[in-house]
């Protein structure tokens, strides 16, 4: 027998959950404390919090301690969340035996059954037969209802690197592209034949059947080549993609992966706060795969405030969750808050987008996907998840309140300090046991500030529904070289918007401890193994620390372009260490000859300044910052901007671009689109272009014997889609003559330009322009006839192929104040009224009895006339105008 105790008033909010003393016997769930758990090595199904926990009793061990557990009802196994509803709702059913839940749904009637794992069944339940059947079983061991609907959570529009320091890293490490790596791209399927996607797809059984921008975009940012604009280019432009389609929304099996180490997500469900069979199927995949990393985007849904992440997936601890930005480091309204359900740190860190977390989590993907290839080549093994988000969070700048938050979490992804942190090697790694404290040290310099360690770890799968989803807990505490003991920062999930404060974690795999004024010496890191639930428990930790009164440039960079893609201003960056001090920023267009002043007193701690130059030059220019009687001068870069590339003529096989030509631009380079590059093909002085490839070109101007930024490539036209007319119209001229105007796209290859009639069917040429020296021209036809007057346009080409305009018409009415046309009708069609001169006048219709059946006001010089209701029939017309003018004809209507 169980003996019966009282409730501790810390566990009466579990109370609903305990079987009255009537009902107790042997049975297979109790509720106790984590400590006594722990202590026996109970399985805990279920974390309730900090204190209490459901355990499995799998021997008849809990019997001997029974005066610390209590027999439970089934109440436990439901979701947090669950209400009573009469029509049939999704579940999702977790079990430690497939066959026998199966068996037991069967024989209640259940239909409509699916297997999604070998633990896991999807069935359609109202909620009374929830409660009243299904719990019971012993092969239920926990029920959750969630969104199992992706949906995408932003486009590619903008792209801007200096945000993340993706153009410092690409010029600091230039041979690093994504060599040798594969990414996966969960979502709908990219486009293949897109022009930045050539070549990289490497076929899956798992990829979709549905191609989709939203996907093309995503695969694009992480890896894309750059040949459609600056748009186009991705952050490891040598990396191989894959496609799994999202409508599994379940992790994929490894086997599919292809040995892909990084799977982005840029999608989301709805707002939902639990630790569901998602979370805990990503964490399961993530511990046993420790080199695999899932990157999951927010959400953009922050507007409806805090814990709003979207999807109970982004709920797992070992993955990655990322918000957004703008480009003053600011957090987009719309980008999805923490925290996660049970108080843990969401989003972990924040990366650049104005349209979506989906493009900031690309750009995390790429950057991700540039560290396991340095990593490989430093070390030959490896980069592991938990290290991976030990070195992205550790390296990232700090934003919104001191230390991490629920809006920013650990701060802005910095790409340059990661691969850094990989090839200065100031990683740590390690493995302990429950109890058991490992100690590793470090030095710290004289003059440095903000040292920073991070403490990382791959957590094993929490059961689902726990309210409490950290299983193994480390703890992080540092020793300073005087013996100062400092503790990470923790945060009070209650109240969301309150600062960091120091303190003992016991809910994030992720621990943080900053020091901002560190004294020299040695320091101790120790890690120690507060609860460890398996064997042992692997750790990575990641360091850093600053030096004082330093300065670098970030942005711009040698080899970036200023505005970054030819189009949108962006700040310029650096890196400052100076406390309390100012600058003055110049700028230089002659190789630092001499320096135009942009501003003084520049808060260096800003670290960034928007310049907005009052024209536009096309020019080398280098930056420079004085602070007190030190200049630090940037790299040279390029100012230069998209040239706007237009297409005026795709006809007869031939298409001509043209484009703005620059005062201070002699040269343009063109380049063609050939195999999945675009390579240099010609230069011209000339602002357009033609070709009769049908291929894809871009534009660079030439400059200071340099070379600027390529504009946007031309696209791909459907044969003959632009051929030479821009307009051409025909219309009455100073009452007896009709004008024909002409407008064209383009003047290339044309020989001369005819006007021809067309009189009952005849052709005939009746003027020629030989000299064509614009683009806009007329002609006019002196003796037209009464009635409908008809031309078309030829042009004639340089290799006598005639381009011919649509057929053109006008009336001449000669004598007539009106033309009326048709004059024999159908019902349902109108009648059309074009008079002479702009005046009133109305119309009258008669039968051939005299009397009038239709009457209508005439208010412009076209009209048309709807007589639908008019019985078939000959009838008389009678239009007087308000100056007395009057014309009268028969129409007959069938």
């Amino acid at each position: 027998m169980i003996t019966t105790i009282s409730l501790s008033q810390s566990s009466d909010k579990w109370k609903q959950y305990i079987k009255k003393e009537t009902e107790r016997k042997f049975e297979k769930y109790y509720f106790t404390s984590l400590a006594n758990a722990h202590s026996n090595n109970y399985k805990v199904v279920k974390k309730l919090d900090n204190t209490f926990c459901i355990v499995e009793n799998q021997s008849t061990g809990l019997q001997k301690s029974s005066q610390k557990i209590f027999a439970v009802n089934n109440l436990w196994k439901l979701p947090s969340s669950f209400s009573n509803h009469k029509e049939d709702k999704t579940y999702i059913i977790a079990t430690d035996s497939l066959k026998a839940l199966i068996t037991d749904l069967k024989s209640m009637n259940i239909s409509g059954i699916e297997i999604l794992d070998n633990h896991l069944v999807m069935i359609k339940s109202d909620s009374q037969k929830i409660t009243n059947e299904v719990i019971a079983l012993n092969s239920v061991s926990s029920i959750s209802q969630e969104s199992l609907q992706p949906k995408a959570e932003s486009k590619i529009i903008d792209q801007n690197f200096s945000i993340n320091y993706i153009n410092k890293a690409h010029a600091d490490f230039p041979l690093l592209k994504g060599e040798n790596q594969t990414a996966v791209i969960k979502d709908d399927f990219f486009d293949i034949n897109d022009i930045d996607l050539l070549n990289k797809h490497i076929i899956s059984t798992t990829q979709s059947n549905i191609v989709s921008s939203h996907a093309t975009a995503m695969a694009t940012i992480v890896c894309g080549l750059g040949n459609s604009s600056g748009l186009g280019k991705g952050v490891a432009q040598k990396a191989k993609i894959l496609s799994s389609d999202f409508l599994n929304i379940y992790p994929d099996e490894i086997a599919t992966l292809q040995g892909a180490a990084t799977q982005n997500h840029s999608y989301g469900t709805e707002i939902e706060n639990f630790y569901g069979s998602l979370a805990n199927a990503y964490d399961a995949q993530l511990f046993s795969n420790s080199d695999l990393t899932h990157c999951f985007s927010s959400g953009n849904t922050g507007l409806q405030g805090y814990k709003s992440i979207t999807g109970n997936f982004k709920q797992s601890k070992n993955s990655i969750v990322l918000g957004c930005i703008d480009q003053n480091e600011v957090i987009m309204p719309f980008s999805s808050k923490g925290p996660a359900y049970d108080g843990r740190i969401k989003p972990e860190l924040v990366a650049f987008s104005t349209q979506g977390t989906s493009n900031s989590t690309a750009l995390a993907t790429g950057i991700i996907t540039l560290m396991k290839e340095h990593y490989k080549n430093i070390n030959n093994v490896p980069l592991n998840n938990a290290t991976t988000k030990a070195i992205l969070i550790n390296s990232a700048k700090d934003l919104g309140n001191p230390g991490p938050d629920f809006t920013y979490g650990y701060g802005n992804i910095n790409t340059d300090k990661c691969l850094k942190t990989i090839s200065e090697n100031r990683i740590i790694s390690g493995a302990l046991t429950s109890g058991q404290t490992n100690a590793h040290t470090i030095n710290v310099p004289e003059n440095a500030e903000n040292l920073k360690i991070t403490l990382v770890w791959n957590d094993v799968p929490a059961e689902i529904n726990s309210n409490i989803s950290l299983v193994n807990d480390l703890d992080l505490e540092v020793i300073a070289a005087d013996n100062t003991a400092f503790l990470p920062w923790i945060l009070n999930p209650d109240i969301p918007e309150q600062q960091a404060i120091r303190g003992k974690d016991k809910l994030n795999t992720i621990e943080q401890i900053t020091i901002e004024n560190p004294i020299s010496g040695s320091y101790t890191i120790n890690i120690k193994g507060s609860y460890v639930s398996n064997t042992s428990q692997q750790y990575s930790i990641a360091y850093e620390y600053e030096l004082k009164n330093q300065f670098e440039w970030n942005y711009p960079v040698a080899n970036d372009n200023f505005p970054y893609d030819g189009k949108t201003i962006s700040p310029f960056k650096w890196d400052a260490s100076f406390s309390g001090t100012s600058g003055e920023l110049s700028i230089s267009y002659d190789n630092g000859q001499t320096w135009e002043i942009i501003a003084n007193d520049i808060n260096l701690d800003s670290e960034q300044f928007l310049y907005t130059p009052s024209e536009q030059k096309f020019s080398k220019a280098k930056l420079k910052m004085t602070i007190g009687t030190t200049d630090y001068i940037s790299d040279s870069f390029i100012i230069s901007y998209d040239l706007n590339i237009s297409t005026s003529l795709v006809c007869d096989g031939t298409t001509e671009i043209y484009w703005q030509k620059p005062s201070n631009v002699a040269s343009f380079n063109i380049y063609q689109l050939t195999g999945d590059n675009l390579e240099f093909k010609e230069q011209t002085t000339n602002a357009n272009y033609t070709y009769t490839d049908g291929k894809i070109y871009t534009v660079t101007p030439i400059f200071d014997n340099s070379e600027g930024i390529k504009s946007e490539s031309t696209l791909q036209y459907a044969a003959n889609s632009n051929c030479y007319f821009e307009l051409a119209l025909a219309e009455i001229y100073q009452e007896d003559k009709v004008k024909i105007d002409a407008s064209l796209f383009s003047l290339y290859n044309i020989k001369r330009i005819e006007l021809v009639k067309i009189t009952n069917n005849t052709e005939e040429v009746i003027n020629t322009i030989n000299n064509i020296d614009s683009k806009t021209f007329s002609f006019i036809d002196s003796t037209p006839i009464k009635g409908s007057n008809r031309y078309k346009i030829n042009i004639i080409l340089e290799n006598d192929t005639i381009i011919s305009s649509s057929i053109l018409d006008a009336n001449y009415l000669g004598d007539d104040l009106f033309f009326i046309h048709p004059t024999l009708l159908g019902k349902n069609e109108e009648l059309f009224v074009e008079a002479k001169k702009d005046e009133n006048a109305v119309f009258y219709l008669y039968n051939m009895s005299g009397q009038n059946t239709f009457t209508s006001p005439l208010i412009s010089k076209i009209n048309n006339i709807n007589l639908k209701n008019t019985a078939s029939g000959i009838y008389i017309y009678k239009i007087i105008t308000s100056s007395g003018g009057i014309q009268t004809g028969k129409i007959a209507v069938f």
